[in-house]
């Protein structure tokens, strides 16, 4: 029963808004945001998810690339929506209801400036130590994953000062407190919330985290691979790195991430092993940064988006 019920609490997840909290369950997805006048703005909807609709695509090591995409979407759509609900002033007529196409190329320029600045920027900085990619491919990958998580601490500490950003993150908070609050079998309250921690190992700052690690592990073999043609490039050396650098980010990157989400849910089940406490510390570090301790009108949000993923919308009328 007890395993059960974990398995329950493994199957809810959240995510920040604009002025309010989105929060997935197996079967829907709820979102509360406060309105200028400081009432909730509820919304429920039924839906099941990708990789129960397609029984292919929740299959180990594809349902975490199907769910991360699928997650993607969602994120922007209502992000979007409960901008709309939180500045209504703020938003033009072209910017409302936002098209499927419009959030589609947000999302690929937002992955193409993401990919820039933490896969291929890393590489050409880590040629500055005069390491060869050919000739020690392990030893330039951990260079180079050094030097990427560098990047996202520096960019995580440098947009938790931003005025905007301090809210979003104090809603991230707010989201992890309830979840935390939740799973150890307290009363969705206030207070019971407030005393939460607003740390949780299956965030996606951690999810991050795991899949800068697994670059360390995996891209060295494309570097070997690819070593195999280097008779042919080896006159255009700058086309031989720009070829590694685009296979890691169109083939090694899917790898990545589907290893770094069996590994996050792996590590859930076993959150209280030793070992693996000591694996999710980092991830948890930089989550200090990604999260702020919310106010109680955030933790409001969060609790009310919950309690509607769980009762599959009854709160919406409450």
């Amino acid at each position: 029963m007890e395993n059960e019920k974990k398995e329950m609490n493994l199957a809810y997840g959240g995510q920040a808004l604009i002025e309010g909290v989105l929060m997935r369950g197996q079967e829907g997805y709820a979102f509360t945001v406060r309105k200028p006048d400081s009432t909730l703005h509820k919304e429920y909807q039924a839906c099941v998810s990708l990789g129960k609709r397609i029984k292919f695509l929740g299959l180990p090591f594809i349902r975490g690339i199907a769910g991360f995409c699928e997650n993607l979407y969602f994120g922007m759509k209502i992000i979007n929506r409960s901008a709309e609900i939180a500045f209504p002033e703020e938003v033009t007529d072209n910017e409302k209801g936002n098209s499927t196409f419009a959030i589609i190329l947000t999302y690929i320029f937002a992955f193409g400036l993401a990919m820039l600045l933490f896969v291929a920027t890393p590489y050409f900085i880590t040629s500055l130590f005069k390491l060869d990619h050919t000739v020690k491919p392990f030893l330039y990958n951990l260079v180079a994953g050094a030097i990427r998580m560098s990047f996202f601490f520096v960019y995580l500490f440098l947009i938790s000062f931003m005025k905007d950003t301090k809210r979003l993150f104090g809603y991230h908070g707010a989201e992890h407190k309830t979840i935390n609050a939740y799973e150890a079998g307290k009363e969705l309250t206030i207070e019971n919330v407030r005393t939460s921690s607003r740390l949780h190992p299956r965030c996606g700052t951690s999810f991050i985290f795991i899949v800068f690690l697994i670059t360390i592990v995996v891209f060295p073999f494309f570097n070997i691979f690819f070593n195999q043609f280097a008779w042919y490039i080896e006159a255009h050396r700058s086309l031989q790195k720009l070829i590694i650098i685009v296979s890691h980010i169109i083939v090694g990157m899917p790898i990545v991430s589907s290893v770094s989400y069996e590994l996050l849910k792996l590590s859930a089940k076993f959150e209280k092993n030793p070992i693996v406490k000591l694996l999710v510390l980092p991830g948890l570090f930089f989550q200090l940064f990604s999260t702020r301790e919310p106010e109680d009108g955030m933790i409001e949000t969060a609790i009310s988006s919950l309690k509607m993923v769980i009762n599959k919308g009854e709160e919406v009328n409450e």
